[in-house]
């Protein structure tokens, strides 16, 4: 009986040499993602970006994107993150929390309780570093 399972295992295409040799490949790291948002608090223009693999790149471009609606030097990083997620969370009448955090949810939530010393606040925008 002993010898039947060894010559069927010889078979398998599938050896534990061959799963050991699979586990020692070299896995490729994702890169890093930046994201950040840019905030103008004269006129509550905002500026986003997502998917910069710098956060200088990330971060001039919500600020480039924010002063295109509210003027050059107007705005400010309100927030910057690597490989997660922001959110923004508003009032009715434009005061806002910013967060961020490793899930969508999490950013939602930690957004909403920086909001909410302004009063009701509901989530305005979520996005993710490595979002496309």
């Amino acid at each position: 009986m002993h010898h039947k399972l060894a010559s069927r295992l010889r078979y398998l295409p599938w050896t534990a040499g061959t799963l050991l040799a699979l586990a020692m490949l070299p896995v490729q790291a994702q890169p890093d993602t930046h994201g950040a948002i840019a905030w103008s608090r004269r006129t509550n223009a905002q500026g986003y970006a997502w998917g910069y693999r710098s956060r200088l790149a990330a971060e001039n471009r919500a600020l480039q994107e924010c002063e295109s609606r509210s003027g050059i030097g107007d705005c400010q990083i309100v927030l910057w993150f690597r490989n997660a997620c922001g959110s923004i969370a508003e009032t009715a009448d434009g005061s806002m929390g910013y967060a961020w955090d490793g899930t969508r949810l999490g950013a939602e939530r930690r957004a909403l309780d920086a909001c909410r010393r302004y009063g009701v606040c509901r989530v305005a925008r979520t996005f993710c570093s490595y979002d496309r």
